[in-house]
């Protein structure tokens, strides 16, 4: 749902001095759904079990080939856009940088460290909370990474400090893949021609495609990335493009799914996460008291 323009100037006025801008990320569904051909809405609506005299709507709950869950329409978007749309959306094509929090993220507590200053100061792809968090194994999956890189992944492992792939040939793809809570990513990276490509076969032949998970995406690309950076070598990397936040000194306390960064615990609750909160962040309490 857009936001109304009073919603919008409030949400300016709370975070000025700071530039804030709300950009809707895609066209509404009835307007994505009439840009498709015939053969490609009927797909769908065989996916969604909706027939053709039915409105489709984000809340649909639709399968697809070689994916044994039915997910809701609005989530494959996510799942798409995330691992591809994203990238080169209109919003952010004159940033590098981009921080991203899952709307669900809440923040534990002040930062005593500029994350993106870390970011360029190492020339990172990715920094990310947590790993591993899921696993897909693919031969699909390793055939699209053959067509692009010419090399597909067989194992991600964790370096204590980064990630790092293993990389094969003619096998199916494995790859242990990075919490989609949060991550920091290199736009100019991510926007590469050769990435882009791959970016695009990943998300698949129809759209809204939830087993393209976005979680994947990110990962895949900066292990690439790091495997193209070291001269195709399949070792332990000396460039490194990936950082684990925590274990390279940057506690950022971000809670998600009742998680403090993936490590520790933090309240479910928001009253009782407030709580918590208050007593280590000056002036929270006076402006936020009343709400809690």
């Amino acid at each position: 749902m857009p936001w109304e323009d009073h919603e919008i100037f409030e949400l300016q006025a709370v975070a000025a001095p700071a530039n804030l801008t709300v950009a809707l990320e895609a066209p509404p569904l009835e307007e994505q759904l009439a840009a498709m051909t015939k053969e490609e809405v009927t797909f769908l609506r065989e996916r969604c079990g909706v027939e053709e005299n039915k409105t489709l709507t984000w809340f649909h709950h639709c399968t697809e080939p070689d994916y044994p869950h039915a997910a809701n329409l609005g989530y494959s978007w996510q799942a798409e856009f995330r691992s591809y749309q994203i990238w080169t959306h209109p919003a952010i094509k004159k940033y590098k940088y981009m921080m991203w929090f899952d709307s669900d993220a809440r923040l534990g507590a002040k930062w005593e460290i500029d994350p993106i200053k870390t970011m360029i100061e190492n020339d990172l792809t990715l920094m990310y909370a947590q790993f591993p968090y899921g696993n897909m194994q693919s031969r699909e999956i390793g055939t699209k990474l053959m067509n692009v890189y010419n090399m597909s992944i067989c194992y991600v492992g964790n370096g204590g400090t980064s990630i790092y792939g293993k990389f094969c040939q003619e096998q199916m793809a494995s790859i242990n893949q990075i919490g989609g809570m949060h991550h920091i990513t290199n736009l100019d990276v991510y926007r590469k021609d050769i990435h882009q490509q791959f970016l695009k076969a990943f998300t698949g032949d129809y759209r809204f495609s939830r087993k393209s998970d976005d979680q994947i995406a990110v990962t895949t690309v900066a292990l690439m990335e790091e495997f193209l950076q070291n001269g195709k070598k399949n070792d332990v990397p000396t460039k490194k493009v990936t950082w684990h936040e925590r274990s390279n000194n940057m506690t950022l306390k971000i809670c998600h799914h009742r998680k403090f960064d993936g490590a520790e615990r933090c309240p479910a609750n928001k009253n009782n996460f407030f709580h918590q909160l208050k007593e280590s962040v000056q002036g929270l309490e006076e402006r936020c008291g009343a709400l809690y």
